[in-house]
């Protein structure tokens, strides 16, 4: 008898050992390249040695995901994988669709998962960019502030300072106003304050928002004064359609850029040549007052399905991802936005990072880049769908045209509101 009972405990634990052998298959789901619309081809690489890095602590785990889903068919790739119920153990989300995505019951809640360390580790901003009503459905992994690009030898030749942290719209407009010339006297302007700036930028400059806690909100005061100021810029330019083109020819002294666009900057081809001709310098964006953060950020973010069944080995993928400073590390380096952990931007290696990115020491450093996401809120564009968002912007750029601002608001709410 005593022989059975060690014969059937030694099977179970054979049984045991060999179920503990087998392989596990984690499966995520990523598009390929930049996040942020620039050119990247080291993304991936980056992904793929975490992947290896993983796979030598976990022996007997297996980490696949899909190579080559082009960012703008992966919102589709997703929902198709949600529908049939195979969707991946976590995965990048879709940048418009992660409210979506949340309300549904697609993302598992990380709540009970995070410890206030880990939540206190990130960036605000970064932080709450995954959360959907005050619960965490996904971790950051990498943000792209929105700054102002500086032509620092533009505003010197002017005898101007370049402006400091907490400058604001009235600075701003003085500076656009005193740069706005004809430089050869020839009877045409040829330099010029600003390109690029747009009503969404100026809205933010006021403490705006595109919703309230009723909706949909976009004849608001704050829409109202940033459509003005939109308006009395654009008249310093004489209604001239001022276009980067202008910026890389040294002749306007302000251009709104994001992190991942400042840093892939010099590689297009048509900048090749002109980049290196000005010195330029990118501080935060003005604002109406000292109170308002003007500094818009997108984040992409990593989520767990609701329906995994390997909750441990995912959620330690995403601390991998997210909270692990080697990891943060190369991704700062190897991709375009910044990484969403204070302690690894304000590292000296953050500083040697945005060194190498070669536009001079004090482009852009390290304590200006924190201070900036330490200023920021979530880019307002998120706060509606991708389809609001485009006609919102196609009404309001109208109604400039057609110099009928405050008129046409009330109108404009109206038709969002029933969405026409």
């Amino acid at each position: 008898m005593a022989l059975l009972v060690v014969l059937i405990i030694s099977v179970a634990l054979a049984f045991v050992f060999w179920a503990s052998a087998q392989e596990k298959v984690l499966r995520i789901g990523v598009y390929a390249g930049s996040s942020w619309d620039v050119p990247n081809s080291r993304e991936n690489k980056v992904l793929d040695s975490l992947i290896k890095k993983f796979e030598k602590t976990h022996p007997h785990v297996k980490v696949v995901y899909e190579s080559g889903i082009p960012k703008d068919d992966y919102a589709d790739w997703l929902a198709e994988q949600v529908l049939k119920g195979e969707q991946p153990d976590l995965f990048m989300v879709p940048e418009n669709d992660f409210s979506m995505l949340a309300s549904t019951g697609a993302l598992k809640s990380l709540d009970t998962l995070l410890t206030d360390d880990e939540r206190k580790a990130f960036y605000p901003v970064a932080y709450e960019a995954g959360q959907y009503q005050g619960v965490s459905y996904a971790l950051p992994v990498e943000s792209n502030p929105i700054m102002m690009c500086v032509n620092k030898d533009l505003l010197e030749k002017e005898g101007i300072s370049i402006p400091e942290s907490g400058w604001t719209l009235a600075d701003f407009y003085e500076i656009c106003k005193k740069v706005t010339k004809d430089t050869n006297d020839d009877g045409v302007v040829d330099q010029y304050g600003i390109t690029d700036y747009t009503w969404q930028q100026a809205l933010v400059a006021y403490g705006g928002h595109l919703t309230d806690k009723s909706g949909i909100n976009v004849d608001s005061s704050e829409m109202h004064q940033a459509l003005a100021f939109m308006s009395k810029l654009d008249m310093l330019s004489q209604h001239y359609k001022v276009t980067s083109n202008d910026f890389d020819e040294g002749r306007v002294a302000f251009y709104p850029m994001s992190l991942a666009q400042y840093r892939t900057y010099k590689p297009y081809p048509y900048h090749v040549a002109k980049y290196s001709s000005f010195s330029w310098t990118c501080i935060p964006m003005p604002t109406a007052n000292s109170q308002v953060m003007g500094t818009q950020v997108k984040t992409s973010l990593f989520a767990m399905s609701s329906n995994t069944k390997q909750e441990k080995l995912a959620w330690e993928f995403m601390l991998l991802l997210s909270q692990d400073k080697e990891s943060q590390q190369a991704l700062f380096e190897k991709s375009q936005g910044t990484s969403v952990l204070p302690s690894v931007v304000k590292s000296q290696q953050g500083r040697e990072i945005l060194q190498a990115d070669d536009f001079g020491l004090d482009s852009l450093t390290s304590e200006r880049l924190d201070h900036m996401m330490n200023r920021s809120i979530i880019d307002i564009s998120l706060e509606v769908d991708r389809h609001t968002m485009d006609r919102m912007d196609y009404l309001i750029q109208n109604a400039m045209q057609n110099q009928e601002i405050d008129s046409a608001l009330p109108s404009i709410q109206r038709e969002i509101e029933s969405g026409k």
